[in-house]
């Protein structure tokens, strides 16, 4: 990048407070981002935002700059691209007794950020560093008896995990469960597993409004706190 440009856009009208409106391209793990000032294709590196605005790549901000300093404070109202992906089912699945079974996702809602794809279908990928809260939930045919789990793991290590007893109920036998916050860095890969030792197998089913109800049950989420 061209220094002068860099030098013209933090220093220009040093003793006045500037407002200025960019684009976020990339939040950094630093508690930093880049930004481009609106009206130009540069970018400036590792600006500093506040602590109650959690940025997103492509997210319009607003700017203060003064003198040599410079902060992202806000987002501008418009197109929001939530980073809250759901991943979830919209068929039953059989869980095979006594076994650890990551769930398989066949969809995904609100996940403009690509977390989940059908070509790795058991997963929620993180697409920048920060942290997150990831949730799960699971409706089990119901049944009188039997060991029932779910579980959230970030990579191969658990981090969530709900215990129960099967019991037969008219809509079937929920079970949720939420991670404390975590982090996780660019890349990163939440899934949910399910295991249970009702004799025969048992299934994750449907609700009552199948797939009308989406991300309700069998579904994982990651929830994005900041950075």
């Amino acid at each position: 990048m061209d220094l002068s440009y860099l030098v013209n856009q933090i220093k220009a009208s040093p003793q006045g407070l500037r407002l200025r409106q960019g684009k976020v391209i990339t939040v950094n793990a630093a508690r930093t981002i880049d930004v481009q000032i609106a009206g130009d294709t540069n970018t400036l590196p590792s600006v500093r935002y506040a602590s109650n605005y959690a940025p997103k790549p492509d997210d319009q901000v607003w700017l203060l700059n003064q003198g040599a300093d410079l902060l992202a404070f806000c987002m501008v109202a418009g197109a929001d691209r939530t980073l809250a992906p759901v991943a979830y089912r919209t068929s039953a699945l059989t869980i095979t007794k006594d076994t650890n079974t990551y769930v398989s996702f066949q969809a995904d809602d609100s996940d403009s950020y690509g977390c989940w794809t059908v070509s790795d279908p058991t997963k929620l990928t993180a697409p920048i560093t920060g942290r997150y809260i990831a949730t799960a939930s699971v409706l089990w045919e119901g049944q009188n008896s039997g060991y029932c789990a779910v579980f959230i793991e970030k990579g191969t290590q658990e981090i969530a995990r709900t215990d129960g007893t099967l019991s037969t109920k008219e809509h079937g036998f929920h079970m949720n469960v939420s991670s404390v916050p975590i982090t996780l860095n660019k890349g990163d890969y939440v899934r949910m597993g399910v295991h249970h030792d009702h004799n025969p197998d048992n299934d994750l089913i449907l609700s009552a409004g199948g797939v009308d109800h989406t991300g309700y049950f069998n579904a994982l989420s990651l929830i994005y706190l900041g950075s």
